[in-house]
């Protein structure tokens, strides 16, 4: 659930500010709401903290190795590195600065080397069809009056308009080559070398001011500079936790200083206003009794963006990972939909995965995870075990198992089995279809169920009656989708329902506490291109769960493919290995696509059909209290 929250101010004396700041990190409860300030100090900080984190990612990734982690560890702890500093300890700041200005010098080095390195291919390329030859040569000619030119044409154009006098040194498929040679400043031809060079086809050559063989001398060089700039980073690397805990640090300095430049003064006094859960007012009034600050607490605003903050059971929690990583949080006046977001996602992930294997895999791989699992991880670990049940149970009732049938039929698979929803018999795909249809007909309603519930609370309670018409028109759709899609009867009923739903929109979702009820319907007719093109999403929106079949039915089909590759191989020798080969990638390959689609197909169906009927728009800001642990409560 969303946990209801107060908008707090809190007063102190202002020439207590720096102190008072540090209690109310302590305490770690209020989301400040205050404006982004700067001075001399914050703009130091920032510019500090970015410093290293430019540092860090100039470093070399990390090795995921446990034995090399180690190795590092001894390297640190030997060079006097970060393996020495004890995490708890503040980090050593002027230490880590010296560091990172370090790392900024070598990676300036390195990124001047490769911008040579660069400029040295581009001129190799442009001169290298012309052979190594030394540009000194040509220039001490031409001290003596003796000027070489160089040209180059097509063979084609050369053939038509070739420069009398010109010295082919290099005829190949793509371009003649030639020089010309002025004495004194006269050619035979009498042209000069700027008229040749605008004969149509001629491309004059630009002399380099070096020889190719010295060009590839300096890049050999430059990469030797480059590869030696790598080794100082890799050896810098050392001293990453250093820089991480600066960086950490940094930015619990810079949030201070926001906090407190962020108060507001007024004679002798300053205040910051924040957000605070309602649950934890009396740890906000014994706190103001301890260090004597005043309070003022009251409802938030209409139009103040409140912090969400979200409370569940631990049950429904490990849903948590998924939004974490999709980045979405509720707004605060809209509603927490973990409960039927987990349900649901877990139901819709067994179907596109839908293979028995696979969830027994994942299900080994989730015992693992919540063993050695802790926290947040533990969560996530736990998510992944209840999503491999569910792949595990729709795969063994559809008899699939690794996309091969045989696995299917022994003992006691084959009791699992359900064979209307068999994935190798094309009679069940009218029924998964019509499995896909029921969950969207269920998933829509739910949303428009909860939405009445909602608004019947609200004023004026009639309006809640638009959303038993939506819910109606939800049904007499599935109705007509069944029976386009399946083949069922359309019942007598469905538009009526359809119809009368429709009509309760317009009647009821207009209605308003300042008009009346003809101007609440006036309203609704208002809005009727709105109502009518939500109609036909309505419609799209049943169709789109049918995706649940139609990924669950690829991966069975990309499952058999590779199966049937690895059997055509054979069962001699060398060909028994290459067939496992063979069924390790395709099967890890199938599983990894899987993956991916649950992250486009489920997400999907939850944060745009379900929530778009829900009327959530997913603006929410997450509730970050300024306290020790918090990166960025400001």
């Amino acid at each position: 659930m969303i946990v209801p929250m107060r908008k707090a101010t809190i007063i102190v004396l202002d020439s207590r500010r720096r102190e008072e700041v540090a209690n109310l990190k302590h305490l770690g409860l209020l989301h400040p709401e205050i404006e982004r300030r700067h001075d001399a100090r914050t703009e130091q900080l920032q510019a500090q903290r970015e410093a290293v984190q430019r540092a860090l990612v100039e470093l070399p990734a990390e090795e995921s190795d446990p034995a090399s982690s180690g190795r590092d560890a001894q390297r640190d702890a030997a060079s006097g590195g970060p393996s020495a500093d004890s995490p708890s300890r503040v980090p050593d700041l002027e230490r880590a600065m010296a560091i990172t200005a370090e790392i900024d010098e070598i990676a300036e080095q390195r990124r001047a080397h490769r911008e040579a390195l660069e400029r040295i291919d581009a001129e190799i390329r442009r001169t290298v069809s012309w052979g190594d030859f030394d540009p000194d040569d040509l220039r001490w000619l031409a001290e003596r009056e003796i000027e070489v030119h160089l040209f180059s044409m097509s063979p084609k154009d050369y053939r038509k308009r070739a420069p009398s006098g010109a010295i082919v040194f290099q005829r190949g498929p793509v371009a003649v080559r030639f020089a010309m040679i002025w004495l004194h400043g006269h050619h035979v031809s009498g042209a000069t070398p700027e008229e040749v060079a605008q004969v149509p086809g001629v491309e004059r050559f630009r002399i380099p001011e070096t020889s190719l063989g010295t060009l590839e001398r300096c890049r050999e060089e430059e990469l030797s500079a480059i590869e030696e700039a790598g080794r100082r980073l890799a050896q810098a690397a050392v001293h990453r936790e250093t820089l991480r805990r600066a960086a950490d640090e940094l930015e619990r300095r810079l949030r201070d200083e926001h906090v407190r430049l962020g108060m507001d003064t007024a004679d002798r006094i300053a205040y910051i206003t924040g957000y605070i859960p309602e649950d934890s007012l009396d740890s906000l009034r014994q706190a103001a009794s301890n260090n004597g600050w005043g309070t003022l607490i009251r409802e938030p605003d209409p139009g103040d963006a409140v912090p969400t903050k979200i409370s569940n059971p631990g049950w429904i929690r490990i849903i948590r990972p998924v939004f974490n990583l999709l980045g979405v949080v509720p707004g605060y006046r809209e509603r927490d939909i973990s409960l039927f977001f987990l349900l649901f996602f877990v139901v819709f992930v067994g179907m596109i995965i839908g293979d028995a294997g696979y969830g027994a895999i994942l299900l080994v791989a989730g015992v693992v995870m919540v063993m050695r699992g802790r926290g947040a991880a533990r969560d996530g670990a736990v998510l992944l075990l209840v999503l491999s049940l569910s792949t595990l149970a729709w795969g063994a009732i559809t008899g699939n198992w690794f996309g091969y049938e045989p696995i299917g039929r022994l003992v006691p698979f084959r009791y699992l089995m359900v064979p209307e929803l068999n994935s190798f018999d094309p009679r069940s795909t009218q029924a998964v279809q019509a499995v896909c249809f029921v969950l969207a007909a269920v998933h829509l309603s739910i949303a428009h169920l909860w939405n009445f519930i909602r608004q019947v609370r609200e004023k004026p309670a009639i309006k809640a009656i638009a959303q038993l018409g939506w819910l109606c028109v939800l049904l007499g759709l599935y109705f007509l989708i069944v029976s386009l899609f399946i083949g069922q009867e359309f019942p007598s009923f469905g538009l009526y329902l359809i119809g009368g739903g429709m009509a309760a929109v317009f009647l009821f979702s207009g209605q308003t506490p300042e008009h009346g009820f003809i101007g609440g319907v006036a309203n609704g007719l208002k809005n009727a291109f709105t109502i009518v093109f939500d109609g036909i999403g309505a419609f799209s929106d049943i169709i789109s769960y049918i995706r649940l079949f139609a990924v669950g039915l690829a991966t069975v089909a990309i499952a058999q493919a590779f199966n049937e590759m690895a059997l055509s191989v054979g069962t001699d020798g060398a060909a028994v290995v290459l067939a496992v080969v063979i069924l390790l990638f395709g099967h890890t390959l199938n599983l990894i696509m899987a993956g991916l689609a649950v992250v486009v197909h489920v997400v999907r169906l939850n944060l745009l059909e379900f929530s778009g009927h829900l009327g959530m728009e997913w603006t929410g800001i997450e509730y970050q209290p300024f306290s020790e642990t918090h990166r960025s409560a400001s």
